[in-house]
């Protein structure tokens, strides 16, 4: 028998002139409907071993008859994009849902978005991608995209293959991180105003990814024990659960950064339930943006301090700690990595020759 009753319906499942041919039918379990699916598939076979289109018009959206009659091809790189969105948007976050729609709408939708999935090949991208400016990370995400597309088109089994597992990915160049010095660090903090010497001291002295500072909150601290509990992460101004499960964790606070919270709390911002807030609007952070325009980079400007991005004060933080001989798992904890692979592969000419 080659209809089988699975969960929530009724697999058609038969093999005709050696091909294989497979589709799920929703319905419910009853005789009727069992009945139904069983005539569908006769109608399948017929149509089939007949190379009768006719017969198979009103299953118009069946899988079985795409199949027989390359019905397929008539999908286009575009049109699976929006099934495959359509499918998967509700188990992603708001930043995936536009890091994804930025890439497709900017590298696959010009290139290839007209074109039937069966017509795309693996050189396609390797053209593109060879004549591109665009950096290894920007291409192997662009592939990333569109090898989901193209995998959720074969296991709908619209097509027989995916061509984009046969593209190799970029080899992707490690930047080193450029930290700061102690001595621009102390001529930053200097220059920078209440509250925001108290905010770029704290991320100096924790590591803290800038999502985690925004979102930091007066009950997270424990000033008596010494830590900072991560909790909470805002990313394009949505609060969320920090990025990974090892990103959930328990800092331990350098004096320094516990010094830049009592401080802190000297001031007239601590009436918000967040630690770091706009001192213009009084509100939340929702994004770091702002600060990074209009405080930091005239800051540095100013002091005549090679420019680098706020980000780099994780990594600073990382290499002071690796060169005052700190374990390098302890430090990985401390910036909530799974284990201290990315330590060693980032920060390796900082790790302490004693360790």
């Amino acid at each position: 028998m080659s209809v089988k009753v699975v969960k929530g319906g009724y697999v058609i499942d038969f093999t005709l002139g050696h091909q294989r041919y497979r589709e799920t039918v929703p319905a419910p379990h009853n005789k009727t409907a069992l009945k139904r699916v069983e005539e569908q598939e006769s109608i399948y076979k017929f149509a089939i071993s007949m190379s009768d289109k006719s017969l198979a018009d009103k299953f118009s959206t069946s899988k079985i008859i795409q199949k027989a009659f390359d019905k397929q091809c008539e999908y286009t790189i575009h049109d699976y994009s929006n099934i495959w969105f359509k499918q998967k948007q509700r188990r992603w976050s708001h930043t995936t849902v536009r890091g994804y729609s930025q890439k497709y709408n900017s590298y696959i939708k010009p290139n290839w978005g007209t074109l039937q999935l069966t017509e795309f090949k693996a050189s396609m991208f390797d053209e593109w991608a060879s004549e591109s400016s665009l950096s290894a990370k920007s291409i192997n995400e662009a592939r990333n995209v569109l090898n989901q597309i193209f995998k959720c088109a074969y296991q709908d089994e619209v097509i027989d293959k995916n061509p984009v597992e046969r593209i190799e990915r970029y080899k992707q160049d490690t930047k080193e991180p450029k930290p700061f010095s102690k001595d621009e660090i102390k001529r930053i903090l200097n220059a920078l105003p209440v509250p925001y010497s108290q905010f770029f001291q704290f991320a100096f002295y924790t590591g803290l990814r800038t999502g985690e500072l925004l979102g930091l909150r007066w009950e997270d601290l424990d000033l008596d024990r010494e830590v900072a509990h991560i909790r909470v992460n805002i990313t394009s101004g949505i609060e969320k659960a920090p990025k990974t499960a090892g990103s959930i964790r328990t800092v331990e606070l350098h004096p320094v950064a516990i010094e830049a919270i009592q401080s802190l709390k000297t001031t007239i911002y601590i009436d918000n339930k967040r630690v770091f807030i706009d001192p213009k609007t009084m509100n939340d952070y929702k994004y770091a943006d702002g600060l990074r325009k209009y405080v930091w980079k005239p800051t540095l400007e100013k002091l005549k301090i090679t420019y680098r991005y706020p980000y780099q004060c994780r990594h600073t933080y990382a290499s002071m700690m690796l060169s005052q001989g700190k374990n390098p798992m302890w430090v990985a904890k401390q910036m909530g990595h799974a284990d201290w692979g990315m330590i060693r592969k980032v920060y390796g000419r900082w790790i302490s020759q004693q360790q």
